[in-house]
């Protein structure tokens, strides 16, 4: 009886965690859905790199990859908006665009009072200059604009999932079913990565625009991912964070 009892149990917890990694295997997204339509395009560094249209006439591709990464679900680089090279700090005393305070942007500000020297410059979207795709890739290849972030969301169908084992978003075109996967690969602050694996959090090129902050030259746009809700476009974060970047080509 005790033989049985005990082998009653083993048999239980064997299909239980069977049962779980059932369950987990769920959320992975297979490799086939993942970079349908990924054509290759040779960038001005000299390297191919895959890019897919999303259809609907537009003329921007997106790369299958973040800057600096490998394969969809690495993470790749993190940048400080407007800053081309990587660094070991984030913060508002190493961002390039400031004079060491939040309150003393030198470049791309619409609000005099929390400029240097009191000057504002109106330029709310980054030079070529400033905007790391362009400058690595060359002319073709730039940072997602706002609008290119609203059509990947509302001219798509999206499921959050596994990506080999990390979590992310795939983004599949309603149009002609090509798609992209992008991983929730968090952000950095100082020198920590945060909420890797729960959210993800991807720089546009334009200033976040919302007159009622008192800070708004401080903020850029982004395009926010989070584990298991909705993706958010209209949200911002401080120029000074390090995150990723999805770059788009123009065909």
């Amino acid at each position: 009886m005790k033989k049985s009892f005990t082998w009653a149990l083993a048999t239980i917890a064997v299909l239980t965690v069977l049962t779980g990694c059932e369950k987990e295997d769920e959320d992975e997204i297979p490799s086939g859905d993942v970079n349908k339509g990924a054509t290759l395009v040779r960038a001005d560094d000299g390297k191919d790199y895959y890019v897919v249209d999303m259809g609907y006439g537009v003329s921007k591709l997106w790369a299958t990859c973040n800057i600096g990464a490998a394969s969809p679900e690495h993470f790749g680089e993190y940048f400080a908006w407007g800053e081309t090279e990587t660094k070991n700090n984030y913060d508002w005393n190493t961002y390039s665009l400031c004079n060491n305070d939040r309150f003393k942007i030198n470049k791309y500000s619409t609000d005099a009072q929390n400029t240097f020297n009191n000057i504002s410059d109106n330029k709310k979207k980054l030079d070529a200059e400033d905007d790391v795709a362009t400058k690595r890739l060359g002319s073709k290849w730039s940072i997602p604009t706002k609008t290119d972030f609203e059509q990947l969301l509302y001219r798509c169908d999206w499921r959050c999932g596994k990506y080999n084992g990390v979590w992310g978003y795939l983004f599949t075109s309603k149009d002609n079913g090509n798609s992209i996967f992008i991983p929730l690969a968090g952000k950095l602050d100082l020198n920590e990565l945060l909420y890797s694996g729960d959210y993800g959090f991807y720089w546009s090129k334009e200033l976040y625009d919302n007159k009622i902050s008192e800070r708004h030259n401080n903020n850029a746009s982004i395009l926010k991912l989070t584990k298991p809700t909705n993706p958010v476009n209209s949200s911002y974060e401080e120029r000074y964070m390090g995150l990723p970047i999805r770059p788009v080509y123009k065909k």
